[in-house]
């Protein structure tokens, strides 16, 4: 029996490790999920039917349909659901994959049944989906596999290993975009419009827009804000605009978001300057949340569905010292 264990528990390492790569939180606009190599839990003297029924039960209370149940060898077995989500070309069925071991007795108990995290099987194809429709598949999905992965918890504690507890981490944590501040139904130009506007009445310089040659859908717009009135050269500030457009040529969605260094150098300062670049930083912050305060109300009512506008915390102070790069630990 105890060869039998390891046996499993050495292939849960491999294939775990193999299926890192395609776990199901990597999709595109949502972060990563903490699926490890580990089992999220194990179960022990449960009959491998209540077994199934515990774990299909639960994913078929979140709206999951079962579609089949596939073993891989004597020991490791593959759930298979699906998810209906609407897209915007039509009601979707995500296929989903959960693997377990059934390591079972001689009587079909689990010795050691492990749950795993689920993977996407489609993830390829669910990567390149429209922003929209994967801001949708993430915001139905995800809730709805935690909601399972609950219910076990609770429905199967009585069989669970305790010692090794259940160590299963929500995978929905809230609306993200993609870049930052996220907005629909407007004019790309329109879009462009506010942003330059904001900044300009808020008292940076608008110098120019660039594109990046590699990313069609990406450009960024380049700012000067005032260190000095005597100095031509001020602090460099970029914004970045991405966005996909629907069939009327609006956002659906468009992003912004920061590039500017808070590290760059800023030039040398004279005896005159001084006391302007005593109050940069206090001029710079208070500019640059003026800005973000008339982006919020020119974009309000066209946020992305369930986003709201958010103001980014400032990196770090002007000018100063760049973090040095941690050394590489040695082991």
């Amino acid at each position: 029996m105890l060869l039998k264990l390891l046996k499993v528990i050495a292939l849960f390492l491999v294939s775990g490790l193999v299926l890192t790569g395609n776990a199901f939180g990597q999709i595109r606009l949502h972060p990563a999920p903490n699926a490890t190599s580990l089992p999220v839990a194990a179960y022990q003297n449960i009959p491998v039917q209540n077994f199934r029924a515990l774990v299909v039960g639960a994913f078929e209370a979140s709206q999951f349909s079962l579609t089949g149940i596939r073993r891989a060898n004597d020991e490791q077995a593959q759930y298979e659901f699906s998810y209906a989500i609407p897209m915007s070309t039509g009601i979707r069925k995500v296929p989903l994959i959960l693997r377990v071991d059934e390591n079972l007795d001689k009587g079909k108990k689990c010795a050691s049944c492990f749950l795993r995290y689920t993977t996407l099987q489609d993830f390829a194809s669910l990567s390149v989906l429209s922003w929209m429709d994967q801001y949708e598949l993430s915001s139905r999905l995800f809730p709805a596999i935690d909601l399972a992965y609950a219910k076990i918890r609770v429905d199967g504690r009585r069989f669970m290993e305790q010692e090794a507890g259940f160590n299963y981490k929500n995978q929905w944590q809230g609306e993200v975009n993609r870049y930052g501040n996220s907005v629909v139904g407007l004019g790309s130009a329109d879009f462009r419009a506010i942003v330059v506007d904001s900044y300009r009445d808020a008292g940076f310089v608008f110098l120019e827009e660039g594109k990046d040659g590699s990313r069609p859908a990406f450009a960024s717009l380049k700012f000067s804000f005032p260190i000095d009135p005597q100095q031509p050269r001020g602090v460099e500030y970029k914004v970045g605009l991405a966005g996909q457009l629907d069939s009327d040529g609006l956002c659906n969605p468009c992003e912004m978001m920061e590039l500017y260094d808070p590290h760059q150098s800023l030039p040398p300062v004279g005896l005159s300057g001084m006391q302007s670049r005593l109050t940069l930083e206090s001029r710079f912050s208070a500019a640059r949340a003026l800005a973000f305060e008339k982006l919020k109300v020119a974009t309000e009512r066209y946020l992305r569905p369930r986003s709201t506008f958010v103001t980014p915390p400032k990196p770090a102070p002007l000018g100063s010292p760049r973090p040095p790069i941690p050394s590489p630990v040695v082991t």
